[in-house]
């Protein structure tokens, strides 16, 4: 491997084990009062970092040609994946979502697989036709438009607007850096905005969400009441932090603190000292993928090493922003941090990718 990927791969398992350690601070209460034992989560989240490793060395050691030549056949599995999510038999709801395929010890959520898989067809795809897109042929889009609009309405439907917006977002940014003329850029935009303003005023639940964005202390009993509880963390925190496992608002304060909010639990008890480190590890993968792509030898390798570099960092930093209230709350998990089956062995399946690109023969 390559020098900037044994930093990757060390820097992975810092937020692994940073990971480990915080999801056992911030849920060792909850895990007490609803299932009686305060290492379920714990035991959980080893038990997923042990598959995602192994998957992790597997995917590493098969030649990244391979997943090149598979690349629709990926996108039509995630496809036929999302669709297994409304069988009555196979999908599983909760929260109001119906969003997961019951395989009998674990949830799988398919959606994970999709972007994994929307990140290896969109490279092989950009890299072929990277010619017809800076001739600036408006034809050479339809394909990757169509399998990315089935994508993007099934998951949609589950519903689960926030990972549709990711998607698209990711997909936006590989048509940008792939040539893609301003204009259609521009179009793009003038009919998604709307669609997805739609979206949030005709659901209530996610309107409210926007206003508690706007001004949470509007309702700091309803709709304000998470984003509200977040910032109390980071206020508690301050510099030093309050000490690991002595977090308050872990004590049944602040939803989801193992999973959604787990940034603002280290806020609290690690303080701006440990945010600042948390940041500086995924800005350490930023960097490591930008340096990965420039060495690449071809346009597909550079196309997926962005992509999947970005499908780490965007979701570090979307879940950063929505624990400071810098964007409308939204479920997306800090990668290799918050606890979460499927997602964190598909994370560890992107950095296999990553580190077999650059694999020495």
């Amino acid at each position: 491997m390559s020098k900037e990927a044994r930093i990757l791969f060390v820097t992975v398992y810092l937020l692994l084990g940073l990971g480990v350690v915080m999801t056992y601070s911030s849920s060792a209460m909850y895990a007490e009062y609803l299932y009686r034992n305060s290492l379920y989560f714990l035991i959980r989240q080893i038990s997923f970092a042990a598959i995602g490793t192994l998957l992790m060395f597997a995917v590493f050691a098969v030649a990244p040609r391979f997943w090149k030549e598979h690349s629709r056949a990926m996108m039509f599995m995630a496809i036929v994946f999302l669709l297994l999510v409304f069988v009555p038999v196979v999908g599983h709801s909760a929260g109001g979502a119906r969003r997961w395929i019951w395989l009998g010890v674990m949830n799988f959520q398919p959606v994970e697989f999709a972007k994994v898989a929307v990140c290896v067809y969109l490279s092989d795809y950009l890299a072929r036709k990277r010619k017809s897109i800076h001739r600036g042929s408006l034809g050479v889009f339809f394909p990757p438009l169509l399998l990315l609009g089935i994508v993007c309405a099934l998951t949609l439907l589950q519903p689960d607007l926030g990972s549709t917006v990711f998607i698209f977002l990711l997909a936006s940014i590989l048509f940008f850096l792939a040539g893609i003329h301003l204009r259609y850029v521009i179009a793009a935009l003038a009919i998604m905005l709307p669609v997805f303003t739609l979206l949030i005023i005709k659901f209530p639940y996610r309107l409210s969400r926007v206003t508690a964005f706007l001004n949470p202390w509007d309702d700091p009993q309803g709709s304000g009441f998470q984003i509200i509880q977040s910032l109390y963390a980071f206020a508690l925190g301050g510099f030093k932090g309050v000490g690991l496992g002595e977090s308050t608002q872990k004590l049944f304060y602040l939803p989801s603190s193992y999973n959604d909010f787990i940034f603002s639990i280290i806020g609290e008890e690690l303080g701006l000292l440990g945010i600042a480190g948390v940041m500086g590890l995924y800005i350490t993968i930023f960097v490591c993928g930008i340096l990965m792509a420039e060495k690449a030898s071809t346009d597909y390798e550079k196309f997926l090493i962005i992509s999947l570099t970005l499908l780490i960092v965007l979701q570090a930093v979307i879940h950063m922003m929505v624990a400071t209230g810098l964007v409308p709350t939204k479920g997306l998990p800090l990668p290799f941090v918050s606890y979460g089956g499927t997602s964190l062995v598909f994370n560890l399946i992107a950095v296999g990718l990553l580190l077999g690109i650059t694999r020495k023969s």
